[in-house]
């Protein structure tokens, strides 16, 4: 599994067995969420929601997962165990179905692809700039970090790869569960400095199950009605975080079924 798929620091809900759910409203989200996981099998609890049409797991390729979910492949880093087997794994998953592709995972930190803008630039260009045509192409996953990392970062890689086919701006969040309006600034500004499309593909909330839960709806009934937000997905699909054991806890449930009314 690629090193990308924890993070030290991240928001874990508590275990909770999910309750029926009664948060259902008059529209969808027009399938803006996706899955982020690593062990395929847990993403079985979410196979009947109309909500959810994507999913990824920062890799290449993603045997097992359930043909209701588009799978969206991920070049992680430049290492040669990334590249070696990326051409023919995302040909491979384009031939399948899968519409569009995701480039490097969090390049402005230190401990996961670790790349400089114009390294990552010029890493693009080699391995995705192929793909354009026949998929949609993302720019690197950055932090929210400030002082050269998160939106730093990506104005530096976008000026590096200002002749790169891109389609969309790929971005992550964590912060607290209170603080949803830098959220949605956040969120805003990346669309903002790209001109982009906006995929937010790792975000959560610290804080009680509760909160977490609170904030999941304010942000998602939010992105539901920004034209600009394609996808989003919740971090992450594990034991304790959006399930427990065979089923949903409460912020998965959210995640699931939840739409605003």
């Amino acid at each position: 599994t690629p090193e990308s798929s924890t993070k030290e620091a991240s928001p874990t809900a508590e275990e909770s067995s999910a309750a029926p759910s009664s948060t259902a409203g008059y529209s969808s989200g027009n399938g803006k969420r996706g899955l982020a996981y690593n062990d395929v099998a847990l993403t079985g609890a979410f196979d009947g929601s109309s909500e959810i049409s994507w999913a990824y797991n920062w890799a290449s390729s993603g045997p097992g997962l359930s043909s209701n979910f588009e799978f969206v492949p991920m070049l992680w880093g430049l290492r040669d165990e990334f590249t070696s087997a990326w051409e023919d794994a995302a040909n491979s998953a384009l031939e399948s179905g899968s519409s569009c592709l995701l480039a490097f995972n969090e390049p402005d930190h230190e401990e996961q692809a670790n790349l400089a803008p114009s390294a990552a630039a010029d890493g693009y260009r080699q391995y995705m700039s192929p793909f354009a045509g026949a998929a949609q192409l993302g720019t690197p996953a950055v932090t929210n970090g400030a002082d050269g990392m998160g939106l730093d970062w990506l104005a530096s890689f976008m000026d590096a790869c200002s002749d790169c086919p891109i389609d969309f701006a790929v971005i992550h969040w964590y912060d607290a569960a209170s603080n949803t309006e830098y959220f949605k600034n956040h969120v805003t500004e990346a669309h903002e400095l790209t001109g982009l499309p906006v995929w937010v593909t790792e975000f959560g909330a610290s804080g009680s199950e509760a909160e977490q839960a609170q904030f999941l709806e304010e942000v998602m009934a939010w992105m539901d009605g920004q034209d600009f937000v394609e996808r989003y997905s919740y971090f992450m699909v594990s034991e304790g975080n959006l399930v427990s054991g065979d089923a949903l806890t409460e912020v998965g449930d959210i995640f699931s079924s939840y739409v605003a009314k």
